[in-house]
């Protein structure tokens, strides 16, 4: 996305052949930028990495904050988790992003997050609800990333002109500057709404900035007027207040934008192949992988630092745009126009999936969170598995409820659908009185449903996301007065409206 940038004075402007940051950095026990910059992997090592994690020697913690965690171990060796935690002020983060990331508000999360995002390991973790101390964590690990990246860059590019300048290259200097990848974003960062990007914009701002009076961001009003929050909603009926968030604020979820850092200067809209950072959405990115936007599936071949921010959100909008985003990345682009002398050896082998730090953020536990963390965590340094324990709600519901869980059998994961919907025609079709609502996780499985009742002739409503307002109102009110026996309801639906489901004697799930 390419936006006109508004002119700044000439001691603003960004030289490309200047660091991003000149101050110094702190002592830090141990480089980890540079370590993980110069490891490289053996192609045994690589088939050992794709192997299943079962097969990975494990260590598990119970930390401070986040409890008990797994780390299953990567080709890299690290140290353990719960013996002298990295501080900020000994990341080797610049001077000035650990000042400004101080004097953020934080929580008593941030310890454990940062111990663990800045050894470059892979994390999946369950906030808080409303901590977002991890966002700040995050983007000051990624921002740090980006800086120490641009400035290797930059400091290559001086040795190779210094050195043509005295007709000295040779084979050792060209391919001591291996530094680069296809393209240049090395940071993606995947949110559901528009809210949430425009608060991780706030966020990365104060990091670079801090309090300084000049602040030089490019089309910030733009940025402003498409992102900033709605006036809340009114909500006629008790909500919870978890919902209240939701749907308080910009909930647009089709966005895309480029950031890149130079200097002292944070562009946004920049186009991509110019970015540092990917903002998006999980549907806007999609658009222009293989959607009707284009197909740029190379800006993302060069990602080193991934981050899923409100997972559970995106389960809720469409999970199989994660699933086509992560086939895509680190796939070798069919044109290159980097210099490929500047290219690092590791993504010229296919190896660049084994140096992506892979963070997922989400409010829960699920099996496709999972799943996903287990097959695309590649990263050579590990992954960190929380395992937050869940608690259960039915004595707290002042009603009696009785719960029957069934349990079928599967032979091949694939038929795990068509398996679930056969168990449900066998033994829940034969139970469902009048009163009876079935709610279902997906719209495939909805409309799978919705033919079989049609067919069996069953009395029936239904409420999805599809459905027009006046269809809703009228399915609601003829299963309310009796009229359909049963109500089948799709989880997305019920997740972005919360409609209370009223006379409902009998849930199936």
């Amino acid at each position: 996305m390419k936006a006109k940038k508004r002119k700044l004075a000439q001691s603003d402007a960004c030289d490309e052949n200047e660091p991003v940051v000149k101050s110094p950095q702190t002592e830090a026990v141990e480089d980890t930028f540079m370590k993980r910059f110069e490891f490289s992997l053996s192609n045994e090592v690589c088939e050992q990495l794709r192997s299943p994690k079962s097969k990975r020697s494990q260590r598990n913690y119970d930390l401070p904050t986040l409890g008990a965690v797994v780390e299953y171990a990567g080709a890299a060796e690290q140290p353990p988790l719960d013996e002298n935690p990295i501080s900020a002020s000994k990341t080797g983060w610049n001077e000035g992003i650990i000042r400004n990331f101080e004097n953020e508000p934080g929580d008593q999360h941030e310890a454990d997050f940062l111990n663990i995002i800045t050894r470059y390991v892979d994390l999946y973790t369950q906030p808080t609800p409303n901590c977002y101390s991890y966002r700040t964590v995050y983007l000051a690990h990624a921002l740090n990333h980006v800086i120490r990246t641009r400035n290797l860059v930059i400091s290559n590019n001086r040795k190779l002109e210094l050195a043509a300048s005295k007709g000295l290259p040779n084979d050792d200097l060209v391919e001591s500057t291996r530094d680069q990848g296809f393209v240049r974003p090395t940071v993606l960062i995947l949110c559901p709404f528009k809210k949430d990007a425009f608060d991780i914009v706030q966020r990365l701002e104060r990091l670079v900035f801090g309090g300084e009076g000049k602040v030089s961001i490019w089309n910030r009003d733009r940025f402003n007027t498409e992102f900033k929050s709605e006036d809340p909603p009114e909500f006629k009926t008790r909500m919870p207040e978890e919902f209240k968030e939701l749907m308080t604020g910009n909930n647009d979820d089709c966005f895309r934008v480029g950031i890149a850092l130079s200097k002292k200067v944070l562009k946004l809209y920049e186009a991509f192949d110019k970015s540092d950072i990917i903002l998006c959405s999980p549907l806007g990115l999609r658009m222009i992988l293989d959607g009707e936007a284009g197909k740029e599936s190379h800006l993302i071949s060069n990602i080193q630092i991934a981050v899923i921010d409100k997972a559970d959100i995106m389960l809720q909008q469409n999970w199989e745009h994660l699933t086509i985003i992560f086939s895509h990345m680190h796939t070798q682009p069919s044109k290159i126009d980097t210099d490929i002398s500047r290219v690092r050896q590791c993504f010229i082998d296919g190896q660049a999936k084994f140096y992506c730090q892979l963070l997922l953020f989400s409010r829960y536990r699920h099996e496709l969170f999972s799943a996903l963390m287990l097959e695309h965590s590649l990263n050579f340094q590990g992954l960190v598995m929380q395992n937050s324990s869940c608690e259960g709600t039915l004595d707290k519901i002042e009603i009696p409820l009785c719960q029957e869980l069934r349990r079928f059998d599967v032979a091949d994961p694939s038929e795990q659908a068509l398996a679930r919907f056969n168990c449900f025609k066998d033994y829940c079709n034969a139970s469902l009185l009048p009163g009876t609502c079935v709610i279902i996780p997906s719209y495939f499985d909805f409309v799978r449903v919705r033919n079989h009742f049609k067919r069996t002739e069953e009395s029936f409503v239904a409420c999805h996301e599809y459905a027009p307002k006046s269809k809703i109102s009228r399915a609601r009110d003829l299963f309310f007065h009796k009229s359909k026996k049963v109500l089948i309801v799709t989880e997305r639906y019920y997740y972005f409206n919360r409609r209370p489901l009223r006379v409902s004697l009998k849930f199936f799930y």
